[in-house]
């Protein structure tokens, strides 16, 4: 067995009511000012081919996403807020 790290920055331009929030769950989420909360995980894409423009997508046997996610020993999301000038 092997262990890969994977590292995945993104960054957003949410509007201005949006704010991270420590949830009642212990998390950090996005307050979308909704009432609804948001934590960004990642999901799996595969391609069917090593070609130049293959298609990548979600289209895969049912258990693959989960047999990964068993794959999945340590996982973290840190966020925070920048203001935009």
């Amino acid at each position: 067995m092997k262990k890969v790290n994977i590292t995945i920055t993104l960054g957003m331009e949410v509007p201005d009511d949006w704010d991270v929030v420590e949830h009642s769950d212990g998390i950090l989420a996005l307050d979308m000012a909704n009432g609804k909360f948001m934590d960004m995980t990642f999901t799996p894409v595969v391609a069917d081919s090593a070609d130049e423009n293959a298609t990548w997508s979600t289209d895969y046997e049912d258990g693959f996403a989960d047999k990964i996610l068993d794959m999945v020993k340590e996982y973290d999301t840190e966020m925070e807020v920048i203001e935009i000038q």
